[in-house]
């Protein structure tokens, strides 16, 4: 992974880096809905999507099929998912110390307290309730992608632990 820093555009304005973005969500409506979102904010690449929560900890730790994936910069996780609860993705990607750098947004459909306290005690980044309509979706989006790719700074390739 590359150091994220911003960069100025022909105007002036800062724009983050290009984020390496794995987005978690088993429902295929919510997984159209979020990368619609994504294009709706202006970003178009670096998006990778997986199904559920055990081809996000494949993806994660670049096993079978995923074995050539770029380890993500920032992990987009909906709560609800088959086989391994997101919570559980969570979990394991927080407690493996070659993961444990990566920013995980979980995103739920409603704001349950004891989910949103279980994901802070479990490391969580930040946990936001899906919105409902595209256009404020899609303005969180872009929000969480503006903080996390042009913001705060994350780690780079170098200072990783393998």
């Amino acid at each position: 992974m590359s150091n994220i820093s911003e960069s100025r555009d022909h105007s002036g304005v800062n724009r983050p880096q290009q984020l390496e973005v794995l987005v978690v969500q088993s429902n295929p409506a919510d997984t159209l809905l979020t990368l619609e979102a994504f294009r709706v904010a202006g970003l178009t690449s670096g998006l990778h999507c997986v199904e559920d929560g055990e081809d996000a900890l494949m993806y994660v730790r670049r096993e079978g099929k995923y074995a050539q994936e770029a380890v993500p910069d920032l992990i987009f996780l909906d709560l609800s998912q088959p086989r391994i609860s997101g919570l559980k993705v969570l979990t394991v990607v927080k407690s493996t110390p070659s993961l444990a750098h990566i920013p995980v947004v979980v995103a739920a459909g409603a704001d349950d307290p004891e989910f949103v306290r279980n994901v802070y005690m479990l490391n969580g980044n930040c946990f936001i309730q899906k919105p409902e309509g595209l256009p404020r979706f899609a303005k969180f989006i872009k929000a969480c992608y503006e903080f996390w790719g042009g913001v705060v700074t994350l780690p780079s390739e170098k200072s990783e632990t393998n």
